[in-house]
């Protein structure tokens, strides 16, 4: 019988609340499609990705038990009875049974009245990991019939593996054997038994420590090797050794921090995310961020943004890659360039087909997009599973309180996840840590309102809109040219400042300072001066101060007060004015010649010579070959995707309810054969199915989605299905957009 079939009996035996536990410490028993029957539930939890994912989840008692459940298992102790794994452990039977019920729970153990049973897939015969070695029931299988003659003679026992077997297994019988053996061989007996259960190197029979081999206390490998059997290691170790067993937690400090202070730090860092998220949006649409080779963001230009946007490189990095995951920046690959050109790098830009979503969806959008990323192709997502330890554990604590240290975190959370394939654990708590705080799902080391809507998956709409509403939305301007806004920006604000003045300064509040360069920088976006004066005096919590307003049609009045053509390139002005600029000594490099009294031509480009004159102190304008001024940027066109908010059917299955349908139904139901489903349909269309809808039908036997049409009460529909099954007349799919299963009538389906 398969681990498969057995375990649809015990499922059939289970309640809707045994049912519904199993399933919630199964989760991916329940991804799309959502099983059918018990049948489907017992594959799924048979299969080596489900079971090695389960395993990822036990703590570190949980796997200690499953160990000694291991090795009484590869010892012939089938089933196990409990009180000898309580035995292994050194600890109280009722402790074991506590933590076998909770593997069982996980159907990672089978709880008999007899003892306890492993899974094929957990079952094991080599324990080097734990420094012993394999039973020798398998190393004697490796041996042949006369050599294992020799053995029993050797021992004194009639010839035959079960009295061999009875013989090592029997603890009091080896020590006595072992007392007999040379001085020599009992220490390196010793030695081995202590935690080398394999040596290279054969010992040669005519030394003293050929008795090992000659008493099967050593094995000679086919690789050379000499092999301790596990058995001879425990009794060497003595009856009363023990196998590792660590039931408590670590201890751990909790500080309090305060639920309002956790809250406020978290609405910040919320806000502050949406700036750099926005402002790294802004700067990729103007001017698509170039990539590394390896399809990464180099450092260096992490450095600039950061630099530009008066972020930190850790917030700039995060807020690219999100943007990236979230499907806000595309990669566009360069074509291919011709002989003997080199290809430009390819680059990150916002798809100009999505329309930007607002401060709390878009909020939103990267919470998720960080908690439940893309699974990878192969191996395990180690960072996903060690930020949700990072975010679970202090949940646990009331809000406000944190786990004072973070070794001390690391240390807890290594006790509930100790089989993570990670070298460097403490690396990965830390970043994962440092990420949430900056994403306002931590705070101070405090999980925060933000952090355990993720964790319950439900309030997480409310919780963030409430968080994002604190951010401010109006600036105090200073007579001295300055704007502070006492608080977080919102994003509108944040982008309006940045337009026209540059920061200075962020944390509890965060200031920008108008220079002519600032006010400057926008007019050569396209801005006008009654533009500028209009939208800062709609984010002024008062009247604009007169030294701003005179500072912004001064400058106005100064732009354009020279023009620079394309033309490789001409400056054209007021004869006085180009007088003076043909003697400046800092425009010297530009070359400047009058060829008449309002022009200077110039052996820079347009570019470099509106750079020079800028650097000078002057305002030039840039203009086209047509004498029209050359903007930064066209308008977009409108975006014509939006990004969906999340609703209730985006939040995960419910267990009760699964266990309650799964319950209800048949357990098991007969599988499609090959060539069923297209000899059903064909007598649908009269034995005359056209080679494209064979192909749909074989294509949805071999279990790949198939769009097709259905003759529904209010017209033909199209649905995408999958994974059929073929009751009678009625074919029952997995509908695609209705992420739920649906009974099709044979005669209303319509293949291509």
């Amino acid at each position: 019988m398969t681990t498969a079939d057995e375990w649809l009996g015990r499922l059939a035996a289970l309640d809707r609340e045994e049912l519904a536990k199993l399933l919630t410490h199964r989760p991916d028993v329940l991804q799309e499609p959502w099983p059918r029957r018990l049948d489907v539930v017992a594959a799924r939890l048979a299969s080596a990705e489900s079971v090695n994912e389960a395993v990822l989840g036990l703590s570190l008692p949980q796997v200690q038990v499953v160990g000694a459940v291991q090795l009484c298992h590869a010892l012939g102790q089938r089933p196990t009875p409990v009180h000898e794994i309580a035995r292994l452990l050194g600890t109280a039977t009722a402790t074991v049974e506590s933590f076998v019920d909770e593997v069982a729970e996980r159907a990672l153990l089978w709880h008999d009245p007899d003892g306890v049973r492993l899974p094929d897939l957990l079952q094991k015969n080599n324990f080097s990991a734990e420094g012993l070695g394999q039973p020798v029931e398998d190393l004697l299988g490796e041996i042949g019939r006369s050599r294992a003659a020799r053995l029993s003679h050797a021992l004194g026992l009639p010839e035959g593996r079960q009295e061999l077997l009875r013989f090592y297994r029997d603890g009091d019988r080896v020590r006595e054997l072992f007392r007999t053996a040379p001085e020599p061989t009992r220490k390196l007996l010793r030695d081995m038994a202590d935690g080398v259960p394999e040596a290279e190197g054969v010992l040669p029979f005519h030394t003293a420590e050929g008795w090992a081999f000659e008493h099967g206390f050593l094995f000679g490998t086919y690789y050379g090797s000499a092999a301790m059997p596990i058995e001879v290691s425990l009794a060497l170790r003595g009856p009363d050794h023990q196998l590792p067993f660590t039931p408590d937690e670590p201890e751990y400090a909790v500080t309090h921090v305060g639920a309002e202070s956790a809250e406020a730090t978290s609405s910040a860092a919320a806000l502050r995310l949406l700036d750099r998220v926005s402002a790294v949006l802004e700067l990729a649409g103007a001017e698509p961020l170039p990539l590394l080779k390896d399809g990464t963001i180099g450092a260096r230009l992490v450095k600039k943004v950061a630099k530009d946007t008066g972020a930190t490189p850790a917030e700039i990095e995060l807020a690219i890659d999100l943007a990236a995951q979230a499907g806000l920046l595309l990669a566009d690959e360069p074509p291919t360039p011709r002989r003997g050109q080199k290809a430009p790098p390819p680059t990150l830009a916002p798809d100009p087909d999505l329309a930007r979503p607002g401060p709390a969806l878009l909020y939103r959008l990267l919470l998720t997009t960080w908690w439940e990323p893309a699974p990878p192709e192969y191996g395990t997502d180690v960072d996903a599973l060690v930020r949700r330890l990072v975010v679970r554990l202090p949940a646990r604590l009331e809000p406000g309180a944190a786990i004072a240290d973070v070794d001390a975190l690391t240390l807890l959370a290594a006790w509930h996840a100790p089989m993570l394939p990670v070298e460097d654990f403490a690396g990965h708590v830390r970043d994962a840590l440092e990420v949430a705080e900056l994403l306002g799902v931590v705070a101070h080391g405090a999980v925060t309102a933000t952090g355990r809507a993720l964790l319950a998956d439900d309030g997480l709409v409310e919780v963030t809109d409430e968080l994002v509403s604190r951010a401010r939305t109006t600036a105090l301007f200073g007579t001295d040219l300055t704007a502070i806004v006492p608080g977080s920006p919102d994003a509108r604000l944040a982008a309006s400042l940045d337009r026209v003045a540059d920061r200075e300064a962020q944390g509890t509040a965060t200031s920008w300072r108008f220079s002519p360069a600032s006010v400057r920088r926008a007019f050569d976006q396209g801005a006008t001066a009654a533009e500028l004066l209009d939208e800062l005096g709609a984010i002024a919590a008062g009247e604009l101060p007169q030294p701003l307003v005179y500072l912004i049609n001064d400058v106005a009045r100064r732009h354009g007060e020279a023009q620079v053509l394309d033309i490789a390139s001409v400056v054209v002005g007021e004869p006085a004015l180009l007088a003076e600029l043909a003697a400046h000594r800092k425009l010297a490099k530009l070359g400047l010649r009058a060829v008449a009294p309002t022009v200077l031509t110039s052996t820079v480009d347009a570019s470099g010579t509106l750079e020079a004159l800028r650097s000078a102190g002057y305002a030039p304008t840039h203009h086209a070959a047509d004498g029209t001024i050359v903007l930064p940027a066209r308008e977009p066109a409108e975006p014509t995707v939006a990004i969906r908010d999340v609703g209730p059917d985006d939040r995960q299955p419910d267990p009760l309810d699964h266990a309650e349908r799964l319950l209800a139904a048949p357990a098991s139901g007969p599988a499609l054969l090959r060539g069923q489903l297209a000899r059903a349909m064909s007598d649908r269309y009269a034995g005359r199915l056209t080679p494209k809808q064979q192909q749909l039908c074989w294509q949805l036997e071999a279990g790949i989605p198939a769009d097709v049409g259905y003759q529904a009460a209010d017209g033909l529909a199209r649905l995408v299905i999958a994974y059929p099954e073929l009751d009678g007349d009625v074919l029952d799919v997995w509908s695609l957009g209705d992420r739920a299963y649906r009974r099709l009538e044979l005669a209303r389906i319509e293949l291509g």
